[in-house]
């Protein structure tokens, strides 16, 4: 069984014209095997197929691995009439049959290849297959004398593959400083290869020579870093770590392989040993940006983004032109200070972008989108979001960023579509989740919980989904099921944000002891977590715990405090005073006096001198309006006491909040 398909390709017109269009007016098959096999053989004896049509046949095969059909196609080519056998077909063949361990037939391919023509571009390659022959067969002697032979005097000399066959020879003949020198040769032709480099830190290992063969077991271990190559560079770690045990470069070559096979905790120990051992060189070498990265990395699993930071602006600075160091310090002051507006953050996202080039292009794409969506500048999300598609398709970083942008444009509709997909699909729930956030933002909460329990049925302990869906039944008033939920998140990875929440309903349900704990509990976790500390000042206001209260706005006042929450701290502090003080205001005017609520008695007073306008005059003892002096000097009876303009009651300083006031300006007053 099989699928006809119709293709036409045009090579040279410019990205999305229409260069040239094609018609399939008919087409049929025959698809019985009876008659297929008759069309075959009538075919194969027709005599139409050429030797070139063979060769072609051969080559096919050979790169689809069919190497047994490949090599008959070779034998049958030869049988046709033409020419003798040429170079080309010789080589393959011999590569054909010794990959089918047809050993002896190999060799003579590659003798006849040689005899036709020993200098040309076959032969030489003929010389390389003939020694990976003796190789195979374990003739190092004879491998050995004719590597040297066929290098001596040819154009052979800078082959680095016939040097590492030479190195072969020699290692299993046991001359290993004649192995180390071939090596070593092979790798100066071979620069890139980091294999070579390891066979001749092998050699000098055994010499007893650590220093020689840890310098290239480095080179080797960088190679491979460099390729991706995690399997050799863990292989090789082991003689790193051994031979290097005060090398910095050795632990920082193990820390990138222990983070690239995502061993977090071993890479963070061997990061710290090689900075430890960079720090102790004299003077101590400029620090690898990219150590300096993946310990922010690290941190930020962590979840100490904060923490982080430094580390990605310094990565930054110290390797300017790559962009993926800009893309995840933008990404992270972002996720900090959720600011779509900072400066620093589109400096360093604009410079991610300038490096296009770079592997992560897509994700740096997706995230300038999702910066102005948060700006609301639609063109510039389209824009990105074209330009993040071509690299990333479909996934599902790309539809959410797609279904915000359709919110932001007015339809929720639509915002949804692009989030729809069954759980097969929507691998790890997040579409689902996503859908939620959309429809608490529209306030739709009943449907939003509907989404938030389709994503917890995709991933059941993701504690974001978790979060939000006991968020969303806050807004519906849940609050023992939204207690349940958190409990959940909380048992799987407690955080200061989950806690945060548990504070809010245990609140709601009455339960300030509680509340109080979970305070608690996430300053233990973070202890400048600003809405804990807000939040645990509130529940000592409503206990009357005023010091607590006072030791708290303490602490908020040596922090750095967004809009939001130095307006939380205004009013708590506005709490505290009302709670110890009254506002005593003048019934006249906008004068006012804080006085503590149960003032203590106040000395006796002696005026020298009328007092100024704004102190207190005194209040009525009839109706208990209080006046300044300013005001009740315009109401003075015949002896040129203050009264009440109301009442007409001689006012008199009944508070003794306001007649220390008086008292202390009195005090100050006697020269």
């Amino acid at each position: 069984m099989g699928t006809l398909g119709f293709v036409l390709a045009s090579y040279e017109a410019a990205p999305g014209a229409i260069a040239a269009e094609a018609f399939l007016e008919s087409i049929s098959v025959n698809s019985a095997p009876a008659d297929v096999e008759a069309a075959w053989h009538q075919w194969e004896n027709s005599g139409a197929i050429t030797r070139q049509a063979r060769f072609v046949l051969a080559e096919t095969f050979a790169a689809m691995g069919e190497t047994v059909a490949a090599l008959d196609q070779v034998k049958k080519m030869w049988e046709l009439p033409g020419t003798g056998r040429t170079q080309q077909e010789l080589l393959l063949a011999g590569r054909l049959a010794f990959q089918n361990e047809l050993f002896d037939e190999a060799a003579e391919y590659a003798d006849a290849c040689l005899a036709l023509d020993r200098e040309s571009a076959e032969g030489r390659e003929a010389v390389t297959e003939k020694a990976k022959l003796l190789y195979t067969e374990k003739k190092f002697e004879a491998l050995r004398d004719y590597i040297v032979d066929a290098v001596s005097g040819s154009g052979l000399q800078n082959d680095p593959v016939l040097h590492t066959l030479l190195g072969h020879a020699f290692w299993d003949l046991g001359d290993y400083e004649k192995a180390a020198v071939a090596y070593d040769r092979s790798f100066e032709l071979d620069i890139e290869n980091g294999l070579l480099a390891k066979n001749a830190a092998n050699a000098y290992e055994v010499l007893g020579r650590k220093a020689d063969a840890l310098e290239r077991y480095l080179c080797s271990g960088r190679l491979f870093l460099s390729a991706g190559n995690y399997e050799d560079l863990g292989a090789l770690t082991p003689k790193l770590l051994s031979l290097g045990a005060d090398n910095r470069e050795a632990h920082a070559l193990a820390g990138k392989w222990a983070f690239g096979i995502e061993d977090f905790d071993l890479a963070d120990a061997e990061f710290t040993n090689a900075e430890t051992l960079r720090k102790a060189l004299n003077p101590a070498p400029d620090p690898d940006p990219a150590i300096i990265f993946l310990r922010a990395l690290l941190l930020i699993r962590k979840g100490k983004r904060s923490e982080a930071l430094p580390l990605l602006e310094e990565a930054a600075a110290r390797a300017p032109d790559y962009g993926l160091f800009h893309f995840r310090l933008a990404e992270t002051r972002y996720l900090i200070n959720s600011n779509a507006d900072d400066p620093e953050t589109l400096s360093h996202l604009e410079a991610a972008l300038d490096s296009n080039t770079d592997t992560n292009a897509g994700w740096i794409y997706n995230f300038a989108a999702e910066i102005a969506l948060n700006r609301s500048d639609l063109g510039a999300a389209e824009k990105h979001l074209e330009k993040a598609a071509l690299y990333l398709g479909e996934a599902p970083a790309i539809r959410i960023n797609k279904s915000l942008y359709h919110y932001l444009k007015g339809s929720l509709e639509e915002a949804l579509n692009t989030l729809e997909a069954d759980k097969a699909d929507d691998e790890g729930g997040s579409l689902a989740n996503h859908a939620g956030n959309l429809l608490v933002r529209a306030g739709q909460f009943e449907k939003a919980d509907e989404y938030y329990v389709k994503a917890l049925a995709i991933a059941p302990g993701n504690v974001e989904y978790l979060t939000n869906r006991a968020s969303c039944l806050i807004k519906l008033g849940y609050y023992g099921e939204a207690d349940t939920v958190l409990a959940q998140a909380h048992s799987r990875d407690p955080s200061p944000a989950v806690l945060e929440l548990i504070t809010y309903v245990a609140v709601k349900k009455g339960e300030y002891p509680r509340a109080e704990s979970a305070c608690r509990a996430a300053l233990a976790i973070d202890g400048n977590h600003v809405p804990s500390l807000l939040n645990l000042g509130w529940i000592y206001g409503s206990s009357g715990r005023w010091d607590e209260v006072r030791e708290t706005l303490a602490r908020l006042e040596a922090m750095d405090l967004d809009e939001e929450a130095a307006t939380r701290r205004a009013e708590l502090q506005q709490r505290l005073e009302d709670s110890m003080t009254q506002l005593i205001h003048c019934a006249s005017c906008n004068r006012n006096w804080r006085v503590p609520r149960d003032p203590p008695t106040a000395p006796a007073l002696r005026l020298r001198a009328m007092p100024p306008d704004d102190l207190p005059a005194g209040s009525c003892p009839e109706c208990g309006r209080t006046y300044c002096i300013g005001c009740a000097k315009q109401h003075l009876d015949k002896d040129g006491r203050f009264t009440c303009p109301a009442c007409g009651r001689t006012l008199k300083l009944i508070n003794e909040g306001l007649k220390k006031i008086v008292a202390d300006w009195a005090a100050a007053s006697i020269p």
